[in-house]
């Protein structure tokens, strides 16, 4: 039966025999772990004493060879050179003329073109999708893009060029989907060689089954706020992953205007892998609230519909505009 969880979300939690082995599999390779961590410290035990006898010998040979017991210091290993996505991606671009940084995260606000800047990478081109983009270190597993921005910092910057949060999708007692201002969302990158390119998002996205693109627009649902009963600590629920949603969630920060099932069997959409560069290739998200008729700014001449221009995207080094 439909069991709550923490934020109100309902989800079906059935009892299978498939779950039991799941969970059989999961204590099993548990246990196993914990047998290999004691093994392991006999090893490093047993290694301390015979570094200890072999004292006597050839010092040098010995202070070279690493210690299980000692830190490395200065010995380098391969993860001295390993390379993340995202500190590529913070590097790859200057900032986008005229905005200005919110914070540290490569994220700036235009208020005067209403726009939004966010940078990230390509987390996902094929798979089970519940999200386009998503705070890096939370869900790039069913998510296209990666940002270095938390969701709650992104939520700030809509604040900040005059979006209208909404309300989250509510489930019970009757679906309502989620509400706020319309927020178009742009993506650029540069190939291989160098050319920009610029994408609606949802070009990216693929209605599952079929070659059609979402067409379905993102609000700004506006997530919420959690308390921990604990020590009172209040913490933005996106910022665990959700932030533009393809799936609903009634913790999403961006969320579509329709019913689209979180169920594993039953996602409506899919990555357009075709359409979509390489894994962890470098990308700028541009955010722009698609003025309502109420709206003061629907007299301004920004148009939310029109693509960003290569100068919003110069690599380091490179001519402006390029």
């Amino acid at each position: 039966a439909p069991r709550p969880t923490v934020d109100g979300d309902f989800r079906h939690r059935g009892r299978s025999p498939l779950l039991r082995e799941f969970c059989h599999m999961l204590v099993t390779r548990v246990l196993a772990a914990l047998a290999a961590a004691s093994q392991l410290g006999a090893l490093s035990c047993a290694l301390g004493h015979a570094q200890s006898a072999d004292s006597s010998g050839d010092k040098t040979s010995s202070e070279q060879r690493p210690s299980l017991t000692e830190p490395l210091g200065d010995i380098a290993t391969p993860v001295d050179d390993y390379v993340t996505p995202d500190m590529v991606a913070r590097k790859a671009f200057l900032p986008p003329p005229d905005a200005k940084p919110l914070t540290p995260s490569n994220l700036w606000v235009d208020r005067k073109q209403r726009r939004v800047y966010l940078d990230g990478y390509v987390a996902m081109r094929e798979g089970p999708l519940e999200m386009f983009a998503c705070p890096m270190g939370t869900k790039e597993h069913e998510s296209v893009i990666g940002t270095l921005a938390k969701a709650s910092e992104v939520h700030a910057a809509l604040l900040a060029i005059d979006a209208t949060p909404g309300k989250p999708v509510q489930f019970l007692p009757e679906f309502v989907p989620a509400t706020g201002q319309r927020i178009r969302v742009w993506v650029c990158w540069r190939d291989g060689e160098g050319k920009f390119h610029v994408s609606d998002a949802r070009r990216w996205v693929q209605k599952t089954g079929t070659k059609e693109s979402m067409t379905s627009e993102w609000v700004f649902a506006g997530s919420g706020f959690w308390e921990d009963p604990s020590d009172g600590r209040k913490y933005y629920r996106a910022d665990s992953g959700d932030m533009i949603c393809v799936s609903n969630f009634s913790t999403a920060m961006l969320d579509i205007n329709v019913a689209s099932s979180a169920a594993a069997d039953r996602l409506m959409f899919s990555p357009f892998t075709d359409r979509i560069p390489e894994r962890f290739t470098p990308t700028r998200l541009v955010l722009v609230p698609i003025p309502d008729k109420e709206d003061q700014a629907a007299k301004s001449k920004v148009d939310p519909n029109r693509p960003p221009s290569a100068k919003v995207l110069t690599k380091k080094n490179s001519k402006v505009g390029q």
